[in-house]
C-alpha cells in the first residue's frame, strides 16, 4: 500500500510520488522534500513570504502521510532524503522535519536501521545529530540510542538541543560538513541491506 493523499485521490494530483509502473519514487519524492525546503530557505534568507512552487508543493502531504500512515517506507525515503541534500542548510531542514517527525512517530520500529545507518555513514550522523527531541516527544532509550549513535561522528551543532550520549561534541564548520554532503548514503544503506 501505498501513500494516496487527498489531492492526489480526489484533485487529480497524478501521484507524482510514484513511478510509471507504480512504486514509490523515493528519489522524486525525496528531491522534492529538499527542493521545499530550498524554498522555505530562500525565504527565510530574504525575509519574505514564502513563494511555493506548484511542482513540489504536493510533497508535503506526501511526506506528512508517509510519516502518519506507512512507516515501511520512512527507511528507503530518509536515505533518498539525505542523498539530495547538497549543503548543511538542505541538511538542516531534512533533520527537523523527515527524519525528526519519523523519529518522534516510529522511533522504537525504526531505532535499529538509523544506528546502523549512524554507525557507518558520517554524513548520516551528521544529519542525525540535528534533530530535536521535541520537547521530549522522542520516546526516551530511542533517544538515549540516538544519543550514543551520533557521538562516534562530528555533529550538526553544539548547541545542547541535539541528541547527545553526554561526552564532548565536536561540531563541523561550514566547509567541513558542505564536504560531507558529498557522501551517497544509498550506497551505505545498501551495504548494510537496507
Amino acid at each position: 500500500m501505498l501513500p494516496d493523499c487527498f489531492d492526489c485521490k480526489y484533485g487529480g494530483g497524478g501521484h507524482p510520488c510514484r513511478t510509471a509502473d507504480g512504486r514509490f519514487d523515493f528519489a522524486t519524492v525525496a528531491a522534492a522534500i529538499v527542493a521545499r525546503a530550498r524554498v522555505y530557505q530562500v525565504a527565510e534568507d530574504g525575509g519574505g513570504e514564502v513563494a511555493e512552487d506548484d511542482a513540489i508543493a504536493w510533497v508535503s502531504d506526501c511526506e506528512y502521510e508517509t510519516i502518519e500512515d506507512h512507516p515501511q517506507l520512512l527507511v528507503p525515503l530518509i536515505v533518498a532524503t539525505t542523498d539530495a541534500c547538497e549543503t548543511p542548510e538542505d541538511a538542516a531542514c531534512v533533520a527537523a522535519g523527515l527524519i525528526e517527525s519519523a523519529v518522534v512517530k516510529h522511533g522504537p520500529a525504526l531505532i535499529d536501521k538509523i544506528e546502523a545507518l549512524a554507525a557507518r555513514s558520517p554524513k548520516f550522523s551528521y544529519i542525525l545529530s540535528g534533530i530535536w527531541s521535541q520537547g521530549g516527544s522522542v520516546d526516551a532509550d530511542v533517544w538515549a540510542r540516538i544519543g550514543r549513535a551520533v557521538s562516534a561522528h562530528p555533529r550538526m551543532s553544539n548547541d545542547g538541543r541535539g541528541p547527545s550520549d553526554g561526552s564532548p561534541v565536536t561540531g563541523l564548520d561550514g566547509d567541513a560538513a558542505l564536504a560531507l554532503m558529498r557522501e551517497r548514503v544509498g550506497e551505505v544503506a545498501r551495504g548494510l541491506d537496507l
